[in-house]
């Protein structure tokens, strides 16, 4: 046996040495360094004849070793003897090596590259659902009270992206699969598409070794997470949990839609609940409202509005209709500026926008409609061409109307 040949880094802190004859592999993930030690879960498959293996074609042993701690490498060495029952085979040796790597590649980690030799990456992909954007490659998170619909835009941006053959994994920590099923075949009739669904319980920390093997075996390119206050492995409120929950995130590769809750504060609407590395380390974030004052029986109004991006410019803010009857669910974009709820909290341009939808007005006109000064909805206009433009009446009197938007 050659052991350089058979080391094999798998990247993101997991690594593998595998022993041609006996069929002896040896796999190390979830490392991480606690007082200075590295600790990591090692797992030790093996197929000697006469080997103690779980369920009989199970693994060897599982568990943490401190790969740091010569005192702990013998101590496991010794345990994967008596349990192989292989006298002759140098287990001290094996492990030796195996830790010795780690250590060694843990230490030097990633080479140093030029900026410059570095090859352009590829334009971010946007994809357009319900009039709102997914950054398919970053994360992004959706935060919200209890009762927002958050979890069901989520639902419906999965089913949509999968429509749309970008397949796609919904992780939650809340619900159940039969509640999302039901809600999945009112969103799109008994023809639903395809969304990998995943219970689980445990922290983001731990799940995330599990997830990834979810989302190389199905070909995942887009994931959901609801929600990340229950997959925290401690309290939201410290950085360290944050961080850590992002770095789990990171080794799975994909992009991801996390769902988040606010706190009470008078300047909850602003960031997700919990530490400024939530907001901080997702690439953008979208806080949802709903209406309470819409007066449609079976019809609710959700605003979102953005409030940080990485990835451009911040956008307007959007509106969805979601119409509840007949054991359907659907959801459709609408105009903020027509709700009674929310027009008062839109930029003056937005509201100048959806009061001239029913026709152009003079300055004076719009001014009351709007609660506005005419000299500001003046420079307003002044300052978006692309928008607004002003007309010449039947009358002889100026007014002002949106620009007429011509098909490419």
């Amino acid at each position: 046996m050659t052991p350089a040949q058979d080391f094999i880094d798998g990247g993101d802190g997991c690594y593998r040495l595998e022993v041609p004859g006996p069929g002896i592999v040896l796999t190390v993930g979830r490392l991480a360094r606690h007082s200075g030690d590295l600790i990591g879960e090692l797992t030790v498959t093996c197929d000697l004849p006469g080997a103690k293996r779980v369920n009989g074609d199970g693994p060897l042993l599982i568990g943490n070793l401190n790969f740091s701690s010569i005192t702990a490498r013998e101590a496991r060495a010794k345990m994967l003897a008596k349990r192989a029952e292989a006298g002759d085979f140098d287990w001290f040796g094996t492990l030796e090596y195996f830790c010795q790597r780690v250590i060694e590649a843990e230490r030097t980690g990633a080479p140093a590259v030029m900026l410059r030799d570095v090859p352009k990456p590829n334009a971010d992909a946007i994809v357009s659902i319900h009039g709102l954007p997914v950054l398919i490659d970053h994360p992004e998170i959706l935060f919200a009270d209890g009762g927002a619909c958050k979890s069901l835009i989520a639902l419906a941006r999965a089913g949509e992206l999968a429509r749309r053959g970008v397949s796609v994994l919904y992780a939650d920590w809340e619900t159940s699969a039969g509640d999302h099923r039901d809600r999945l075949e009112a969103l799109f009739g008994a023809d639903m598409p395809d969304v990998l669904y995943a219970r689980c319980e445990a922290p983001m920390t731990f799940e995330a070794d599990r997830l990834r093997r979810l989302i190389v075996a199905h070909g995942i390119k887009y994931a959901f997470f609801d929600s990340i206050g229950y997959g925290c492995d401690g309290k939201p409120e410290d950085a360290e949990v944050a961080n850590a929950y992002f770095r789990a995130l990171r080794r799975l590769r994909v992009g991801a839609t996390l769902i988040a809750h606010i706190n009470r504060s008078e300047n909850g609407d602003q960031k997700p609940f919990g530490s400024a590395f939530w907001h901080n380390s997702a690439r953008s974030t979208w806080f949802a409202k709903r209406s309470e004052a819409d007066g449609n029986p079976g019809e609710v109004t959700v605003a979102l509005f953005h409030r940080k991006c990485n990835t451009g410019p911040l956008l307007s803010a959007r509106g969805l209709r979601i119409t509840f009857g007949g054991g359907r669910i659907t959801i459709q974009p609408t105009d903020l500026a027509e709700s009674d709820d929310f027009a008062g909290k839109l930029p003056l341009w937005q509201r100048m926008r959806g009061t001239l939808k029913q026709g152009p007005l003079t300055l004076v006109a719009m001014a009351g409609e709007l609660d506005a000064k005419v000299d500001t909805l003046d420079r307003t206009v002044r300052r978006s061409p692309r928008l607004f433009t002003r007309v010449a009446g039947a009358d002889g009197v100026t007014r002002i109307a949106l620009v007429e938007r011509r098909p490419a």
